[in-house]
């Protein structure tokens, strides 16, 4: 008899196991050099040892402009599976039925749908791209390019051969392999040769070439794309085959019909095309079916449930629909710069459409008209979306400005005139816009998807499925509706992001130096994106950060110090306090540190406004702090550590407070030195928590936070004199 799964006592707990279990350490990490400064104090000439645990390579950007756009995609992919988790994560908690196995299902669904055929299909397309850029070149050069791409071949080839040699096993599977490698070099190098030597390239060789070219480029990508992204590899393969079975299909029909070569190949790849498109929009509208079944199950499911569920699955709304919305507004906005460019060069190519209707009219004609119709539906999307992201910038603009600016609270007199007030006005501004914006996200975000989606159905059933009839009728309502939105909007604004991303890419580390500041709101949501993930590599990021970290605690365990405080920032308090109190619960800490006493002192942290308010189901354990500083949750001892201390500033967007409730309108003050040489803070047992005044997410160890300097002092010297000791930072 099958018996029901147990549900699990802590999901926090629960999901580390399952991270650490898939992790195969990487060769590169089984040795971490930390950097350790020493030092000795002014005052007894104590010594004290700093070190570093360094986790930001595994988890963010490298420098350069360019990486953060390509990481932008990675997000779209990621989200929409974080939502898949989160649902999973609700589901499990409640041991749920028929209703929350089906919204899993839909989830599921929706996270494969856009990283599989919705991505893989845009890949094709571009493809398709490349063999139409082969189709330009002039006649006379054909021969040179077809030379230089078999030689290449074939010096790679060999390079694979010998290497496969040098470090496979002996026997008869290494020979075949080699033999078959070094015949196919031969047989590119052979290619080669011919091509160099011949007046005229046959029209058939150079369009197999190309094609060859095509299928290896695309099963390379594939190979990429398969290595981040879990349950792609087959599909990719099958779509790339198809789409060169379909190319070859369509050069082998179009041979009688044009001619000139470069007719033949440009209709060839117009015509595959045409059909990647359809399937695109078909594999959309499946996609936005399932999502609008999703959105309204899950606003069902949340009417009865408690306040942690609800959280969770608006969390999941947010992730999928945000990562879908853009992923197909940038991607339009991709399209529209490609036929833009494209159009330019076959602007006096006249072409006939095989699946979207018409007469003959010039390629560029044709590629504009079909961004022109799909702007006409995504337009208001843009809009829509851009009056959101606008009110969060006003929402978050000060705080930005105090990562630029940043204000200095205090001076050689004490406070700053205005600095108080300055402060509560920034904290103030800053929840009350963060609430607003969180009201109507709740409301606007599900009602915008599902609108969208019943519109952007009418316009695929307009496109290929009613022709006469009611429902010809009323799709075209839904979608004349849109008219007006028809035209360059998203041709003119794929042109200036795309000259916007090239200045940046050129800028490079010049963007970098001047504007790295702001770059901490992308790095903020990389980080959450890595803490969840689970690639398909078995490294996830959490479990190599918490193998790192765990490392350096033993170290220090080993090395004879008396304490251990850990002073840590951002998602590093994230890091610490989830490791802390994997440790502690699962009675394992005293293997890694022995008998040292731990503090931890946390500033701008997520903890609370982030990660306890979006996945409140695996931070249960942070409880609440409604009844007040003085009976909130969670205490130093519950992460295992003896204190617990946490900074903030009033414009952190990131986190604030822990344990303070934000409507207390004394909260956001300027933190001071009182004549006892105690910071004013609030403290409660083991915890103390007070704010350095105004700031964003940044400058937390600038010079006017004198309050977290002593305080940190206070708790490192709390240990023996007769000990060393060290402060360990993120």
């Amino acid at each position: 008899m099958h018996q029901p799964q147990e549900k699990p006592k802590d999901l926090s707990i629960a999901l580390n196991d399952y991270l650490l279990g898939r992790l195969e350490l990487p060769e590169g990490d089984a040795l971490y050099e930390g950097t350790r400064v020493s030092l000795r104090r002014r005052h007894g000439d104590r010594a004290l040892d700093v070190y570093e645990m360094y986790w930001a390579d595994l988890s963010r950007l490298s420098a350069g402009g360019l990486s953060a756009l390509l990481s932008l995609y990675q997000l779209f992919f990621h989200l929409s599976t974080l939502a898949a988790d989160v649902v999973d994560q609700a589901s499990l908690s409640l041991n749920g039925g028929t209703a929350w196995r089906l919204l899993q299902r839909l989830h599921a669904w929706m996270a494969w749908l856009l990283k599989g055929p919705a991505a893989l299909l845009q890949l094709a397309m571009l493809l398709m791209l490349a063999f139409g850029a082969t189709a330009l070149v002039a006649r006379e050069l054909q021969g040179q390019l077809i030379a230089a791409a078999f030689g290449l071949g074939s010096l790679v080839l060999l390079a694979w051969a010998t290497l496969g040699w040098l470090r496979g096993a002996p026997g008869p599977a290494r020979s075949a392999k080699a033999l078959f490698l070094v015949a196919a070099a031969a047989a590119s190098l052979a290619a080669a040769l011919y091509a160099l030597r011949a007046e005229v390239l046959p029209p058939m060789l150079y369009f197999g070439a190309g094609a060859a070219a095509v299928f290896l480029l695309g099963a390379y990508l594939v190979e990429r794309y398969s290595g981040v992204s879990q349950g792609v590899r087959v599909l990719g393969h099958l779509i790339v085959v198809a789409t060169v079975a379909a190319l070859c299909i369509a050069g082998a029909l179009q041979w009688r019909q044009t001619t000139a070569r470069t007719e033949w190949m440009l209709t060839a790849a117009l015509n595959v095309t045409e059909w990647l498109i359809a399937a695109v929009l078909l594999a959309w509208a499946l996609f936005v079916g399932v999502q609008i079944l999703a959105v309204l199950l899950g606003l069902w499911l949340g009417r009865g449930s408690d306040t942690a569920t609800r959280a969770s699955l608006h969390t999941a709304r947010l992730a999928l629909i945000g990562s879908s919305g853009l992923f197909a507004v940038l991607s339009l906005v991709l399209w529209s710069v490609v036929s833009f460019v494209v159009g330019r060069a076959l602007a006096q190519f006249l072409y006939l459409p095989i699946v979207f209707g018409g007469t003959y009219r010039s390629a560029d004609t044709f590629l504009q008209d079909r961004v022109h119709d799909l702007g006409g539906f995504f337009t208001p999307l843009v809009l829509g979306f851009g009056f959101l992201v606008a009110a969060a910038l006003l929402v978050v603009l000060p705080s930005l400005m105090e990562e630029i600016s940043p204000t200095a609270n205090l001076d050689a007199r004490g406070v700053r005139k205005g600095a108080v007030e300055w402060a509560r006005r920034l904290g103030n501004w800053l929840g009350g816009g963060i609430r607003v914006l969180g009201t109507a996200f709740k409301l606007l975000v599900p009602l915008g998807a599902v609108a969208a989606g019943v519109i952007y159905l009418a316009f695929v059933l307009q496109e290929f499925a009613f022709t006469t009839g009611v429902g010809k009728e009323i799709a075209l309502w839904l979608v004349g509706s849109l008219e007006a939105f028809k035209g360059e909007t998203l041709v003119a604004a794929g042109k200036w992001l795309a000259g916007g991303a090239l200045t940046l890419a050129a800028l490079g580390s010049r963007f970098t130096e001047t504007f790295g500041r702001l770059r901490v709101v992308l790095d903020a949501v990389l980080d959450i994106d890595n803490y969840f993930a689970d690639p398909p590599n078995r490294q996830p990021p959490r479990a190599r950060i918490y193998s790192r970290y765990a490392s350096l605690l033993a170290y220090l365990r080993n090395a004879g110090y008396a304490r251990i405080v850990i002073v840590a920032h951002s998602q590093g308090t994230v890091i610490s306090a989830d490791l802390l109190r994997y440790l502690h619960v699962q009675g394992r800490q005293q293997d890694v540190v022995g008998t040292l006493p731990v503090a931890l002192v946390t500033v701008g942290s997520p903890l609370r406004d982030l990660y306890a308010e979006r996945f409140p189901l695996l931070y249960r354990w942070m409880g609440s702090r409604e009844a007040g500083f003085a009976d909130a949750a969670p205490a130093a001892a519950d992460i295992g550590a003896t204190q617990w201390v946490n900074a903030c500033r009033s414009g952190d967007y990131v986190g604030r407070f822990i344990w303070t409730r934000e409507d207390d309108a004394a909260s956001f003050g300027v933190a001071t030195v009182g004549s006892d040489g105690r910071v004013q803070a609030s403290r409660a047992g083991d915890r103390a928590e007070f704010c350095l005044g105004a700031g964003g997410h940044t400058h937390y160890f600038s010079n006017d936070a004198v309050a977290l300097a002593v305080e940190i002092e206070r708790v490192v010297n709390r240990a023996p004199s007769a000990a060393r000791h060290r402060p360990a930072a993120r």
